[in-house]
């Protein structure tokens, strides 16, 4: 039987697990842990809700403050180190502990995402297994995954981080949808209501999904070579994905954006596939400061194209996804140290310290594999 792990971070007390739960009970699945990382931020009021919830539902709630993380992860000083408190970044420790456990899937949920009517843990757990999906693939190796969502006002919109220089308002790139046969490894459902977008583009107008394009209401996946930009919730990973998904804080606000470029490289060399669309969620935005966004995702966004770049120029070898990624650091540094003096040096010092630590991620499950 699959082992799921629902993974969440919050500095509130996270009621939206309600709704999940009677979800997955309502789809009749089982089997299921969910991992609960607390912050500085997070109220006391939050311990004594995740154990409310063990009473009301057949799964398992396991809530994780900052002593508790340390303790659990106690062999691990290098990772911990790294990890920022007050940060969305904490969320990976669930990821790690849940690998720890043995977690077959492991699903990334954010505290402002509510289901639908989609059956959440059912279409996560899809994540690993081999399915006829139809795939995106585009002459300039790019695919805005945003594109069947219906935008209130039909303003055109792309995910966080995507590169600038990539976006086709024009259509000048020729489309083409491949039905076939593929492994899935990763799934980002999409979301309603207010999409993860640029802070600039907040800032400029407000954007609304209401739904999605006729032909769109399965999934649908980036035929590998053809990359975009997605967050980390609404996620899953299969396990062997999940041990290569890690976001580097020093990257800031768009760290998981990076990472996303990663998956797409490590996926594209092994023939699997991204997916997108169901589960759907609805996004209610926590509170934030787009002015404090906007500062936190200037330089990443500046540096991304020199990103890619780095990404699309190395030829990849290895033959298991642990390696490969160990592979790929190794030859971005390399290759990045070579490049230091056409870089302007706070990109590339963001650029070094991503791959940095990474590599502290990376590391701890090379020599699991070993």
């Amino acid at each position: 039987m699959n082992k799921t792990a629902v993974i969440t971070t919050t500095i509130n007390v996270p009621k939206f697990l309600d709704g999940i739960s009677e979800n997955a009970i309502k789809n009749k699945h089982s089997n299921i842990s969910f991992y609960i990382i607390g912050d500085k931020k997070t109220p006391n009021e939050a311990v004594e809700y995740c154990k409310s919830l063990t009473k009301k539902f057949p799964y398992v709630y396991l809530y994780y403050d900052i002593d508790q993380q340390e303790k659990r992860l106690s062999k691990y000083p290098d990772l911990l180190k790294i990890i920022p408190y007050n940060s969305g970044v904490r969320k990976l420790l669930g990821n790690f502990i849940a690998v720890l456990d043995g977690a077959d899937t492991v699903i990334q949920i954010d505290d402002d995402n509510f289901v639908t009517s989609d059956d959440l843990i059912g279409c996560h757990n899809v994540v690993g297994s081999s399915v006829d999906i139809d795939l995106y693939h585009s002459e300039n190796g790019w695919y805005n995954v945003y594109t069947p969502l219906i935008e209130k006002n039909n303003i055109p919109f792309f995910p966080r981080g995507y590169p600038w220089s990539k976006r086709d308002y024009d259509n000048q790139y020729k489309i083409e949808k491949i039905t076939k046969s593929a492994r899935v490894v990763l799934i980002n459902g999409l979301v309603y209501e207010d999409p993860d977008i640029d802070a600039i583009s907040r800032l400029f107008w407000p954007i609304r999904v209401t739904g999605i394009k006729p032909g769109f209401n399965r999934s649908f996946g980036l035929n590998p070579g053809t990359w975009c930009s997605f967050n980390n919730q609404n996620t899953s990973t299969s396990s062997e994905l999940t041990q290569v998904f890690f976001t580097p804080p020093s990257a800031g606000r768009n760290s998981d954006i990076w990472t996303s470029y990663v998956i797409c490289k490590l996926v594209e060399h092994f023939s699997d596939v991204v997916a997108f669309g169901k589960p759907f969620v609805n996004q209610i935005r926590n509170v934030h400061d787009l002015w404090n966004d906007l500062q936190d995702e200037l330089l990443n966004n500046i540096a991304t194209d020199r990103f890619i770049s780095l990404l699309r120029s190395i030829n990849l070898t290895e033959k298991s996804y642990n390696k490969a990624l160990n592979e790929l650091i190794k030859k971005c540094l390399i290759q990045l140290n070579k490049s230091k003096y056409e870089i302007p040096d706070r990109q590339f010092e963001m650029i070094k310290q991503y791959f940095i630590e990474y590599d502290v991620w990376s590391k701890y499950f090379l020599q699991k594999s070993n």
